[in-house]
C-alpha cells in the first residue's frame, strides 16, 4: 500500500515511465529510483539523529517543574557573563546545551592536529553556530557558560587552526567576531596569537594584532616587546622598532638580544650618535658590552664617516678584538689615507693583537687607493711572511690598482705601469690553481682591458689566459685585433 501511495505522489503518469524505459533503459531508471530513495532515507535518518541528540541532553538535565524553571537562574561559568534568562523553558535550555555541545566540537576539531576535518569544515561549523546565535539573539559567552571550553579557549583554538592551515587572513575576522560577541580578549590570548603568526613569518599581521592589544588598553610584557622589536625590523619599520625598544627600556633592563637588535637598527639608519648611545646605556645599566655589540656600533660610525670618534672609542674600550681594528682600517682605506691606516696597524700590534688576512688586505687596499704601489707590494710580502697566502680579495685589489695610473701617452704604458701589470700577472699566476675559472676569467679580462692596446703586454696576458684555459671574450678578441693591426702598421 505504501508503494502504491508513493507511486500516486509522482507528478507524471505511467506513460512517461514507459517512455523512459524504452528510451533510456531499465538500468538507468533503476539507478535514479535508488538514488532518490537513498536521499530520502538519509534525510529521515538525520532528523532522527538530531531528535535523539536533543532527547539525550534532556535526560542529562535535572528534572524540574515549569514553575522552578521560571524562577531559577543558571550560575555562569565565566565571571561577569550572565547566565540563562529566568524565563527560558526547559526546551530552550536544552537547545542552549546542544549549542554548547557544538561549541565544544568546534574547539576540539580546531585544536586537534589529527582531526579529519579541514579548516574549511571547522570554519563552516563556526559560521553555522554564529548564524544560529544571531537568529535566536544569543551571545556566544552565554552558550560557553554551558560548555567545557570558555569563549577564549574556542577562539584560541580557531586561531591555531587557521594559522596552521596558512589562512592567516582569517585572524582579523576572528578578532572582530570576539568584539561583536562581547568576548573579552586577555593579554595571553593576544600574545599567543602574535607568537603563532610570527612562527609562520606573518610579522605584519602580528603587528596588527599588537595594535588591537594597545587599543584594548593592555600593556605587553617585556618578552613580547622584545619580539615586537624583531617584528618591526622584519617589515622594515625601523622607527617603530626603536619605539618598542624605548618602551621596553622604560619597563626593565633590555636583554642583550634586544640591545643587539636595536644596534642593527641604528646601523641600518647610519645613526652613529644613537648607536654609541646604546653602548653607553649598556654600560650604565650593568649590561656587559661584548666585542660583537661594540663592533656593530663601530661599523655604524664608519658608514657615517665618523672615523676620529670611532678611533677614540677603540682606544678607550678595555676590550677590543682584531675585528674592531679592521673596521677602523676599512674606514681609512675608503678615505685613501695610508698614513692613518698605518698608524692604526701599529696600534693593534701594540695591543698584542695579531693581524689576519683581512687586516693585510685592508691596508693593501689603502696603499693602492693612495697610489703607493711600492708600499702595496711590500705589504703583500709582509702578508706572505705572516703566513697568509694572497686570496681573491688581494688579487682584486691589485688588479684595480692598474686603473690608478691615469691616461697613457700615445697608447704606451709608462715603465711603472708596465712593471705593475707584470707583477699583477705574476701574482695571478701564483694563485691561479686555487681560484675557479669564472674568477680567473674576470681577472685576466680586467688586466687585458687595461693594457690590451700595448702589443707586448697583450701578448703576455693572452698567453697566461691560454695557460689557464680561459677563453677570450668577443670584446677581448676585437681589442687584440686592433693591437695587432697597430703593431703591423708600425
Amino acid at each position: 500500500w505504501q508503494s502504491v501511495m508513493f507511486a500516486q505522489s509522482i507528478p507524471f503518469d505511467l506513460s512517461d515511465i514507459v517512455a523512459g524505459f524504452e528510451f533510456v533503459g531499465v538500468e538507468l531508471v533503476i539507478f535514479l529510483v535508488t538514488l532518490v530513495a537513498a536521499c530520502a532515507w538519509r534525510h529521515l535518518d538525520t532528523k532522527r539523529f538530531h531528535a535523539a541528540k536533543l532527547a539525550s541532553w534532556e535526560e542529562k538535565l535535572p528534572k524540574v517543574t515549569v514553575s522552578e524553571c521560571d524562577v531559577r537562574e543558571v550560575e555562569p561559568k565565566v565571571p561577569g557573563v550572565p547566565g540563562s534568562p529566568p524565563h527560558w523553558s526547559i526546551r530552550e535550555k536544552n537547545f542552549i546545551q546542544a549549542l554548547a555541545c557544538d561549541l565544544d566540537d568546534i574547539a576540539l576539531h580546531a585544536r586537534d592536529p589529527q582531526s579529519t576535518r579541514t579548516v574549511h569544515q571547522v570554519m563552516q561549523m563556526y559560521e553555522n553556530l554564529l548564524e544560529t546565535l544571531a537568529q535566536r539573539g544569543i551571545a556566544l559567552p552565554e552558550v560557553a557558560n554551558h560548555a567545557r571550553h570558555t569563549s577564549v579557549d574556542v577562539y584560541s583554538s580557531l586561531v591555531y587552526c587557521v594559522v596552521r592551515a596558512s589562512r592567516c587572513h582569517l585572524v582579523g575576522r576572528l578578532l572582530d567576531d570576539m568584539i561583536h560577541q562581547g568576548v573579552a580578549r586577555p593579554l595571553h590570548f593576544y600574545e599567543s596569537t602574535m607568537k603563532q603568526l610570527a612562527g609562520v613569518k606573518r610579522y605584519k599581521q602580528a603587528l596588527n594584532v599588537y595594535e588591537r592589544l594597545a587599543k584594548d588598553g593592555l600593556q605587553p610584557s617585556p618578552v613580547t616587546l622584545s619580539c615586537l622589536i624583531n617584528f618591526a625590523v622584519e617589515v622594515g619599520e625601523l622607527r617603530r622598532a626603536i619605539n618598542f625598544f624605548t618602551l621596553l627600556a622604560s619597563q626593565t633592563t633590555p636583554s642583550i638580544r634586544a640591545y643587539m637588535t636595536v644596534l642593527r637598527v641604528h646601523s641600518m639608519r647610519q645613526d652613529w650618535p644613537s648607536a654609541i648611545g646604546i653602548i653607553y646605556d649598556m654600560k650604565g645599566k650593568g649590561v656587559p658590552v661584548d666585542t660583537l655589540a661594540l663592533n656593530v656600533a663601530l661599523g655604524t660610525g664608519i658608514v657615517a664617516d665618523r672615523l676620529e670618534e670611532v678611533e677614540a672609542v677603540i682606544q678607550e674600550a678595555p676590550q677590543v678584538d682584531i675585528v674592531s681594528y679592521n673596521t677602523l682600517l676599512k674606514g681609512y682605506a675608503q678615505r685613501s689615507d695610508l698614513i692613518k691606516a698605518h698608524q692604526v696597524f701599529q696600534s693593534l700590534l701594540l695591543r698584542d693583537l695579531k693581524p689576519n688576512a683581512i687586516t693585510f688586505n685592508t691596508i693593501i687596499d689603502a696603499a693602492v687607493r693612495s697610489c703607493e704601489f711600492n708600499r702595496a707590494w711590500q705589504l703583500l710580502e709582509d702578508m706572505e711572511c705572516a703566513g697568509f697566502a694572497p686570496d681573491r680579495f688581494t688579487c682584486s685589489i691589485m688588479v684595480k690598482g692598474i686603473t690608478k695610473f691615469g691616461e697613457r701617452v700615445d697608447g704606451e704604458c709608462s715603465a711603472a705601469q708596465e712593471a705593475y701589470i707584470k707583477n699583477v700577472l705574476k701574482l695571478i699566476r701564483k694563485v691561479a690553481t686555487s681560484f675557479d675559472k669564472p674568477f680567473l676569467s674576470q681577472m685576466f679580462h680586467a688586466v687585458f682591458e687595461a693594457c690590451g692596446d700595448v702589443p707586448s703586454l697583450a701578448q703576455e696576458v693572452v698567453f697566461e689566459m691560454r695557460q689557464n684555459q680561459v677563453a677570450l671574450s668577443s670584446s677581448t678578441q676585437k681589442q687584440l685585433l686592433r693591437a695587432i693591426t697597430r703593431m703591423a702598421k708600425k
